[in-house]
This record gives structure tokens, sequence and C-alpha cells, in this order.
């Protein structure tokens, strides 16, 4: 980081990367954009002194990820999978999932699903700690049944060709009370040449998630080349009306608790509630 004799905005120079094999590269820096995770953010001010110095990365250290299980299976069958995509809840006490139909994500011809014989349904397990010391074949099993749950006798009546089992300890993103505030800006204060991306980013757009990490990409993308922030951005559809009315009353709960601007930098009660 060249740090400015005359007072101005430090900026990165270069990046020092380290190999598995011990060998480093420095490659000459324009711009930086970080597109990682919460996890990733907190380790940099972890381990990286120069970042470290900087207020708005020191609140980084407060950002976690969550543990996520994630598991493929390959059915002998074709499933009749109303979304493509399925959040549910219920099955293990503060462990919540999702179920996707990867052939309706990816497509038929993909190379992920083009050899597969019936469906392929991807069951994620988030906030996982208790399900990741199961064994591959137990995994496999809970998934299978939990499917034949929420799918009925048809799904239960399918067989698991073959399966993929891959566990992320603090994989994802934790939303946490709280955590809003420590999130990253799309373009760093403290360093001029810094930006972030990712679904941890601070954004206007609405989006959320894998589109909200694409989003900031593009953001991002903008800032460095000095462009309107949604430029090659599609906007979001209008709210429905019972989410335009939640927000609304969520905003006048928090003007009431707070005020509607908080500008003595003191915390308040609305800062532990949202």
């Amino acid at each position: 980081i060249n740090k400015s004799a005359n007072g101005g905005i430090p900026r990165i120079t270069n990046v020092k990367c380290t190999g598995v094999n011990g060998e480093e590269t420095i490659i000459e820096s324009d711009d930086v954009i970080l597109a990682v995770g919460a996890k990733v953010l907190n380790n940099f001010v972890q381990f990286c002194s120069e970042l470290a110095e900087f207020p708005e990365f020191r609140r980084f250290a407060n950002l976690r990820g969550t543990n996520v299980l994630a598991t493929r299976l390959f059915l002998d069958q074709e499933l009749d999978i109303t979304y493509s995509a399925n959040a549910c809840w219920g099955f293990d006490k503060g462990i919540g999932m999702t179920f996707f139909d990867i052939k309706a994500l990816h497509g038929s011809n993909a190379t992920t699903v083009a050899d597969a014989p019936g469906s392929v349904v991807e069951v994620d397990y988030y906030h996982s700690s208790s399900l990741l010391t199961l064994s591959d074949e137990e995994i496999v099993d809970k998934a299978k049944k939990d499917l034949d749950t929420i799918l009925g006798a048809k799904c239960k009546s399918f067989k698991v060709l073959d399966a993929a089992v891959v566990r992320l300890p603090e994989g994802v993103n934790w939303f946490f009370p709280g955590s809003y505030q420590d999130m990253p800006d799309i373009k760093a204060e403290s360093i001029g040449n810094m930006y972030f991306a990712g679904d941890v980013v601070h954004s206007s757009h609405g989006s959320w998630s894998q589109e909200k990490a694409f989003v900031t990409g593009i953001e991002a993308a903008n800032s460095v080349l000095g462009r309107a922030p949604d430029t090659g951005i599609l906007p979001l559809a209008a709210d429905e009306l019972h989410v335009r009315f939640g927000k609304e009353a969520v905003k006048i709960a928090r003007n009431i608790i707070s005020g509607p601007k908080k500008d003595s930098g003191r915390p308040s009660l609305v800062d532990f509630l949202f």
C-alpha cells in the first residue's frame, strides 16, 4: 500500500500472492476488487497488518460465515419439481435448507447433468454444524429422506444412483442482527483504488444472494471505469403490495424507535434489532 506523503488517500500498487508450494508472485495493480465473502474479509484483517491499520477494515473482523452442507443426488427417474429453487425449514432445529432442480437451472444439455438418466437434485443445509460430522452415506440418506417427505410417495420410490457431498465450514455469509453496519460499500473509503463485490456488500439495487453478487460486481466495475453505478444493470420489478406494506411498516418502526436519522453516532435500540 502506497501511503501518500502529502496526506492523500493511500493506494494499492501491487498484490503479493503465495501459492500452495510457497512460491510468491507479485502482481502490479491499477485497481483491486475483492470479490470475497464475510469470512475471507475477516481473515484479511486478521492476517494483513497493513489493512488492519484502517478502521474501515477492522470492522470486518465482526463479520463471519456459517457452515453449509451441499449434497447433490442423481436419481434414476425424472421428478416433477414445480420450482427450480425451494427454501425449506423444520427438519432439524436451527438448520435451514434449500433444494434445487439442477437440470432446470443448468439446462438439460449442461455437462453437469448431460449423462444423468433422471433428475439431479441438490439439497443444501445452512447453519449445519451438527450435520458436518455425519458420514457421506448418512448425509445422502438424510437428504433423500427429507426430499421424500417434501415431494411425496413418487420421490420415495426413486433410487439414488450417485451422489456428491461437499462440506463448507463458514462457507456462506451469515447475516445476523447488527452485521449490516460492518459490511463494506462498493468502493473502499480508506484506500483509493480498492473495491468490493459480493452479496455481503452494500447495494441499493435490492437483489440478493447470487444475483446481488453479480450486480455488485458490475457496480464495482462501473466505479473503476467512472461510469454511473447502474450502467448495464436491470432494475428489479416493483415490490408487490404486501412487500411494500411490510417495508413501510419496518421503516415506521425504525423511525419511532431511533428517529429518522441518527447523526450522533451513538447506538440506539434499533441497532440491536435490525
